[in-house]
């Protein structure tokens, strides 16, 4: 009896790992097929080691970059706000480490190693006048660090609904089985992807390299370092936490906030002295998609209110199409 227990034992692990080499054949044959079908519409960076995928549009100064949310990519997350910023000066989308059409990274995931390797790829792809950082939802942080760290070359933030460093972090169980299924097609075949799917909105092109790039292993496995290392990430926020003197805008969604989150949106005005919120009305957390006015006109004026030299424009100017709103100094 014991010897059949131990053949049939053998045989399941046996079948377990044919299917499990047959998925990850699965994954790369269509991974390399689907990025060789569809090459990026930027350019690859290297940064040490690896190399990011930039994607730059428009002309002028100062230089808008546009940082994605967790599981986001450049084409994702920013087809609709691009090509608008890009009408009136110089504007960069790009997808982090192992996102998008970016090389995979060394882990671990954390805000102060993905500012550093911004850092880098901005001073490799030869952009080096002042910048305007964007940040969405995690990236928020990101940008955070670079404005703090980097504050010589930074002239405004503008913050999407973005991550705060004292909000609740869970980490869904299934994180410690993601490189698993990652790299044996199991979420390629399920359709499961981390990121937000492709808004109906976008161009059909960028619903096509969006999906494509979805489905990477390093996808997966990335927005999974991130999540994971969220604590650690609030952490280096909160040590480089100062206070700003450039503009920040916090941009809000109007729907589907809590209180929680509504009073972090408002701790985030009071970053600088310069500092204002807008509320996108018609937006839940994905306003680039929803409502990518909300950002494209605070943007826009305070890039005509530099060049022009002349006083900042005030919370209400800066709403557009938004309803604005001050917190308390």
């Amino acid at each position: 009896m014991w010897r059949v227990a131990a053949r049939i034992l053998i045989g399941l692990c046996g079948v377990v790992a044919i299917v499990a080499l047959g998925g990850a054949v699965y994954q790369w044959i269509s991974t390399r097929c689907d990025l060789a079908a569809n090459p990026p519409p930027g350019r690859l960076v290297d940064v040490g080691g690896h190399r990011l995928h930039i994607w730059c549009t428009g002309s002028g100064e100062p230089t808008v970059i546009l940082e994605s949310g967790l599981g986001g990519s450049s084409i994702g997350d920013w087809s609709l706000v691009q090509p608008e910023v890009a009408r009136f000066t110089r504007v960069c989308s790009y997808d982090r480490a192992g996102m998008g059409f970016s090389d995979p990274g060394p882990s671990p995931r954390t805000a102060r190693r993905i500012t550093e390797e911004l850092v880098q790829l901005l001073g490799h792809a030869g952009i080096r006048d002042s910048v305007i950082l964007v940040g969405a939802s995690i990236g928020g942080l990101f940008m955070r660090v670079f404005a703090s760290e980097h504050g010589e070359r930074v002239v405004g933030l503008v913050l999407v609904d973005a991550s705060h460093e004292d909000q609740e972090m869970e980490l869904p169980p299934i994180a410690p089985l993601v490189p698993v299924l990652a790299s044996t097609g199991a979420f390629r075949a399920l359709g499961v992807s981390f990121g937000p799917p492709p808004s109906p909105s976008l161009p059909p092109s960028a619903q096509r390299l969006a999906r494509v790039t979805a489905f990477r292993t390093s996808a997966y496995e990335t927005t999974a370092s991130e999540g994971t290392n969220l604590p650690r990430s609030a952490t280096e926020v909160r040590a480089t936490r100062r206070k700003l003197t450039i503009p920040v805008i916090v941009v809000t969604a109007g729907r589907d906030a809590d209180t929680a989150w509504q009073r972090m949106q408002r701790d985030q005005v009071g970053l600088s002295t310069h500092g204002c919120q807008v509320i996108a009305e018609q937006s839940g957390h994905a306003i680039a998609l929803s409502e990518p006015q909300a950002i494209v006109t605070p943007i826009r004026l305070l890039i005509l209110a530099m060049r022009e030299r002349r006083a900042l424009p005030n919370c209400d100017e800066l709403s557009g199409s938004a309803a604005p709103a001050r917190s308390p100094r």
